[in-house]
């Protein structure tokens, strides 16, 4: 007896491959997760006729708060949890199976093809440069998560996978670039621009999928079938990325020549930078004591970390950094220990 992850693919019934129906037609019972991502009802379907009234369709309260019967079944039968795509990429299925190793019941893993490698593999960029990969809720809340994830990969030169939420039918592309325009508008960062590249991508797997390159600009006014939907935030393209950008997903010459990271931050940077290096320059004691000397000896070193951070592409990093130096000498101003001038007219 055991308790069965079978990984049913990208949602679409060409991707079940003969392992998992083998598990699924010797299972008493199947429980098929139906919030995780979109599935299409042709699946549902070949599902069913295999099936019949041993298929159930569970929603995450389910799978989450019934988890302990679930596994409880397992004990006297082989039972499976149907998972579309891998089934230990969700977080919730991982829990199940280290409750069912607790419990000493064995659980077996048949793996599927996952959507987060699908749709790297469908970008035409190259796997290993990627960083992070962020999802942006239907709601909105997170979307500044999503932002500087985009940001912190792009300093670093990577590419950036942005999920989108597939909960009530789905976040879709223009929605979620609109919402992140509205983090651009308060950071003002210069990331999300209208000639910023973009990789749409939106059902891969499905019969009418779509691989597109292009501008922000671009995208917004794209039409696009219904979700699942992606976004990919390309990082320094290798000539052969940019190749396969505009000959295989359709991006215009100019749009891909013209991409670039944003540097508005390296630039905001250097001025921080040179503004803390003409304080410490100017910089003289009102007040000859240990303390004063410790403080300005901290915010040298707050300094040589923001010039090393910046150096390494840790843009974020490098602005906190030189936050606290100018947080400090300004501490030593106010308090009427110590006199100098900011090159940038902070003072």
């Amino acid at each position: 007896m055991a308790l069965y992850l079978v990984g049913l693919g990208l949602g679409s019934r060409g991707y079940l491959t003969r392992k998992a129906i083998e598990a699924i037609e010797g299972s008493s019972k199947a429980y098929l997760d139906v919030y995780t991502s979109i599935i299409e009802p042709e699946l549902i379907e070949e599902l069913r006729r295999i099936l019949g009234t041993r298929l159930i369709e569970a929603d995450r309260k389910l799978l989450e708060e019934g988890a302990s019967r679930i596994i409880e079944e397992a004990e006297g039968s082989d039972v499976a949890i149907l998972v579309p795509g891998d089934p230990l990429i969700a977080t919730t299925h991982i829990a199940i199976m280290i409750e069912a190793a607790r419990r000493g019941i064995k659980c077996r893993v048949i793996h599927g093809v996952s959507a987060h490698s699908a749709l790297i593999s469908a970008s035409c960029l190259q796997a290993y440069k990627f960083g992070k990969t962020v999802t942006m809720p239907r709601s909105g809340v997170g979307a500044e998560t999503c932002y500087r994830t985009i940001l912190e990969n792009m300093e670093r030169g990577l590419h950036t996978l942005v999920l989108l939420d597939t909960a009530d039918g789905g976040l879709d592309i223009p929605l979620a670039i609109r919402m992140l325009m509205q983090v651009e508008d308060e950071a003002g960062m210069g990331l999300i621009t209208p000639s910023r590249l973009i990789i749409c991508l939106a059902r891969i797997g499905f019969e009418d999928e779509v691989k597109w390159a292009g501008s922000l600009a671009e995208a917004l006014e794209r039409s696009y079938p219904p979700p699942p939907h992606s976004m990919i935030f390309p990082g320094i393209l290798h000539f052969s990325e940019a190749e396969a950008l505009e000959i295989v997903l359709g991006a215009r010459p100019e749009v891909v020549e013209s991409h670039k990271l944003p540097w508005s931050i390296w630039q905001r940077l250097q001025r921080y930078i040179a503004s803390v290096e003409s304080a410490l320059r100017s910089f003289e004691m009102l007040e000859e004591s240990r303390e004063v000397k410790e403080i300005r000896d901290l915010a040298e070193r707050y300094l040589d970390d923001s010039r090393r951070f910046l150096s390494g592409g840790r843009g974020l990093d490098s602005l906190a950094a030189i936050s606290y130096a100018e947080g400090l000498l300004d501490c030593l101003r106010m308090l009427g220990k110590a006199r100098f001038s900011w090159s940038s007219g902070q003072g």
